[in-house]
């Protein structure tokens, strides 16, 4: 492992590649985090990005914090260690939240108010011990939706994608179920995007098993009892367009459920605003697509 000294001497954008100021907070090309690339060199060794997408209100921020935490207190068959003080933060934020039987605050669009995470994570299976260095971002929603219709508007987007291995698209269940079409479509322009940015073109790439493995989650399955038995069905059947292309597309594509509350209410105020709040917090099928990713990668 270099030293200190001087792994922040030469030290360059984790996402990005470019040179970094010093004395700057965020890279100047992608806005990430300095202190994300001066933690990947610090640590030393390679890194692979596993993004997290998904439209805005998926459960993006949720299933992020409760990942870190679940991986935190995993066993040695498979876990995960924060690999610096910011990378808690999120964890903090959200399990506090859910303690207190609230749902955390949406995402700001702003990109310097994103909260990114560094863990470094061990898998033991049959074909022996692997580890990688878990570097992911909690984009904002509607951050993702703006850089697909206006690209190099929120540049960290794509250059995460493209240096992703492995992609997470979360997808609201309750919502593919009833407001079918829309959240399907969405899905799509998320697939369709990272396969333009991963140049994915042609029989021949897929045949070559180049592309990331994309692992599509319904969210918040407590809500939606199908999704969970089957999700692949669940999908074929609510979400069409989505499945076919990924099954077209992508070599390496599984389809998950999971939930975190294992059952929620809605608060009404004085004005009549209704707020869903978890009642009782029951994750389920969490580590599942991170494992598959994980897998995947051989």
């Amino acid at each position: 492992m270099p030293s200190t000294s001087s792994a922040l001497e030469h030290y360059v954008c984790a996402c990005c590649s470019s040179i970094l100021d010093d004395n700057a907070g965020f890279c100047h090309k992608c806005q990430t985090p300095v202190s994300l690339s001066q933690s990947v060199a610090i640590q030393g060794g390679g890194h692979t990005f596993i993004s997290v997408l998904g439209a805005s209100n998926a459960g993006k921020t949720v299933y992020l914090g409760l990942l870190l935490d679940i991986l935190s207190s995993g066993t040695e068959e498979f876990r995960g260690t924060a690999a610096s003080s910011f990378s808690v933060d999120l964890q903090e934020y959200v399990v506090t939240e859910l303690e207190k039987r609230s749902f955390p605050e949406k995402t700001p669009s702003e990109a310097d108010s994103w909260q990114w995470l560094h863990s470094k994570v061990s898998m033991t299976d049959k074909k022996g011990t692997r580890t990688a260095d878990l570097v992911s971002p909690d984009f904002a929603g509607e951050a993702i939706a703006m850089e697909m219709s206006r690209p190099g508007l929120y540049p960290a987007v794509a250059h995460v994608v493209r240096r992703s291995s492995g992609i997470l698209i979360l997808c609201d269940s309750v919502r593919v179920r009833d407001q079918g079409a829309g959240e399907d479509l969405f899905a799509v322009k998320l697939a369709t995007y990272i396969a333009e940015n991963h140049e994915m073109y042609g029989d021949s790439f897929k045949r070559q098993g180049k592309g990331p493995s994309v692992a599509v989650v319904f969210t918040k399955c407590d809500a939606c009892p199908e999704a969970m038995d089957d999700p692949a069905a669940f999908a074929a059947n609510n979400a069409p367009r989505l499945h076919d292309f990924c099954q077209q597309t992508f070599r390496r594509i599984e389809f998950f459920a999971a939930g975190i509350a294992g059952c929620t209410g809605v608060l009404a105020d004085c004005r009549g605003w209704q707020t869903r709040v978890p009642l009782h917090i029951q994750p389920h099928g969490v580590l599942e697509p991170l494992r598959w990713i994980l897998a995947s990668r051989g």
